[in-house]
């Protein structure tokens, strides 16, 4: 007897769910998870990105985008063996200066800038002289280990696979509850003058599953689609930075709106092939203009990048623009964990598509009304879904949660 067609099979399995063919292994729960704001990890729960202790912090960023920055450095290492991470009381001076500096956030680089003289600004852009590094302004990269290391017994994630543990491994199930939360800050000694400059919240870029997850598959296809938002102090909008479809290499998209007139401005990350590191280049999509380079350098000891800026006039209003640049920045960061951040997406969505593998099988089984074959059916499967090479569902920590409440939302 010939089997039936894929779409009558999977017209059966719509009707069937009423049946609960996925009772116990992977029953579906469509149930709102309760939040319990303040039972998480983080303090962030507690506050909004901008907050009042970066009022003054936002004066100075204003003042830096007077400056046109030709170049720009970030350095993220593999050891804490630096000067920002050094010094019994560091990290509670960072958590001093500013409450985005959370418990949990590690120093794990430094950012430099790097600008034309005024004498030389003044030339023909032709006849400036080489770039000198900025010596009264650094700023050092915070990255949350608590959403990212799935070794750290303690992290949120590892928290939340725990909660999972009857069903999957933790060790296994934390792994693809990883995610990217980085921010910058001013380091803590250009405060000479005691202004309060120092260890200044300067941007966040946070990655988010829900959205990742609806891209991927949107794509219908498993490509990994991550979806960041960005929020910068003083800039009352978000960013949505994502990975967009391409047919090699790697593209990310991100709009910036003016806030006075809501026009849009749209740029391209595009990849470039055959290069050692992970090279981008940055186009206005519009026009179709290059206007900035990412040079990864692979090679060294932890990682170096570099983002360049076209120095033709055209394009100084651009390389002014404090938003423009905070983007690149951080999207600079994240190249350092693409590779990994792309590799967890694939697995959650072949271990998502199992179910279906899983719906079939175990119909088939039932209709052969051999209880040792549905028996050997559901050990098969449970075994896959311990190790997490499939699972019910994915689920997210309360501090993602809070990123997608409508704020249009009634509030008591």
């Amino acid at each position: 007897m010939s089997e039936e067609p894929e779409e009558n099979q999977e017209e059966e399995y719509d009707q069937e769910l009423d049946d609960q063919d996925f009772k116990n292994l992977d029953e579906v729960v469509d149930e709102v998870q309760e939040l319990e704001i303040g039972s998480d990890e983080e303090e962030s729960l507690n506050m909004d990105d901008y907050s009042i202790e970066d009022i003054d912090g936002e004066k100075e960023a204003i003042q830096m985008s007077r400056q046109w920055y030709k170049r720009i450095e970030v350095d993220t290492w593999l050891t804490k063996l630096h000067m920002a991470t050094t010094g019994i009381r560091q990290k509670d001076q960072y958590r001093a200066q500013s409450r985005q500096f959370t418990k949990n956030m590690e120093v794990t680089g430094d950012i430099s800038f790097f600008s034309y003289s005024p004498e030389d600004l003044a030339k023909p852009y032709k006849e400036r002289k080489k770039e000198q590094k900025d010596k009264t302004y650094k700023e050092v990269i915070g990255f949350n280990i608590s959403f990212w290391d799935h070794t750290f017994k303690e992290s949120v994630i590892y928290q939340e696979a725990l909660k999972h543990s009857q069903d999957y491994e933790p060790e296994e199930f934390s792994k693809l509850l990883k995610r990217i939360v980085i921010k910058t800050f001013t380091e803590l000694k250009r405060d000479k003058k005691k202004e309060g400059h120092a260890g200044r919240w300067r941007g966040t870029l946070e990655e988010s599953l829900l959205m990742s997850i609806n891209n991927m598959f949107g794509e219908n296809r498993g490509k990994p689609r991550p979806f960041f938002y960005i929020n910068l102090p003083g800039f009352e909008y978000r960013i949505a930075l994502m990975r967009t479809h391409s047919i090699i290499g790697d593209r990310y998209m991100f709009t910036v709106p003016n806030p006075k007139t809501g026009e849009l401005t749209t740029f391209r990350i595009k990849g470039r092939r055959f290069t050692p590191g992970k090279d981008f280049r940055v186009y206005n999509a519009e026009t179709g203009e290059r206007v900035a380079e990412i040079d990864d350098r692979m090679l060294n000891v932890g990682g170096r990048t570099t983002i360049r800026f076209r120095s033709e006039p055209e394009f100084e209003l651009l390389n002014r623009s404090v938003v423009f640049r905070r983007v690149l920045i951080l999207f600079a960061i994240y190249i350092r964990f693409m590779k990994e951040n792309n590799k967890k997406y694939r697995h959650i969505y072949k271990a998502l598509r199992m179910k279906k593998k899983y719906m079939r099988a175990i119909k088939k089984a039932k209709r052969s009304k051999d209880p040792a074959k549905l028996q050997k059916v559901n050990m098969k499967f449970e075994q896959l879904q311990r190790k997490c090479k499939m699972i019910k569902s994915i689920s997210v920590t309360n501090s993602e949660m809070t990123l997608h409440y409508n704020p249009r939302r009634i509030r008591t």
